[in-house]
């Protein structure tokens, strides 16, 4: 069952927080710091709280799967006046990877966002996260925006 998230839930989707940074800690150890979970609760609490944000979870016997979602309004002067939902955070537990946890979670946030009054969702993922690019692409999403880096260390 996906259903938004209260301030009990915070603990456990930190853990899933904490899950995905430590992936990221593993791709780029020199970009990423290891963190406990208990950094990524204040932010989490933040979401609850916090007016246009949302976390949305899915809870099947605990929760397994999550999303921080916020809704933004967008009108810069040269472009058309948009609502768009940015997923800030989407996390599957490693043990339910592949099983459609996460397929399920982003349609729900997809109505949600339509119901919202949204014409686009957005996020950002790593370029070296392979596995949730492939994920992103069978959901629906393209490429809008590429951020290149060059490096001098």
């Amino acid at each position: 069952m996906i259903r938004k998230a209260t301030i009990n839930d915070i603990e456990q989707t930190a853990k899933l927080s904490l899950q995905l940074h430590d992936l990221h800690v593993k791709a780029k150890p020199e970009s990423y710091r290891e963190m406990p979970a208990e950094f990524f609760q204040g932010k989490l609490e933040w979401y609850v709280r916090e007016e246009n944000t949302e976390i949305l979870v899915n809870d099947d016997n605990g929760i397994n799967a999550f999303a921080a979602v916020k809704l933004m309004d967008v009108e810069p002067e040269d472009r058309f006046p948009r609502r768009l939902c940015y997923i800030d955070c989407f996390a599957v537990d490693e043990k339910c990877r592949r099983q459609g946890v996460g397929k399920k979670l982003m349609e729900y946030i997809g109505e949600f966002a339509k119901e919202n009054g949204c014409t686009s969702l957005q996020l950002g993922v790593a370029a070296f996260n392979e596995n949730a690019r492939e994920f992103y692409r069978a959901m629906g999403f393209g490429e809008r925006t590429i951020i290149m880096e060059q490096k001098f260390n």
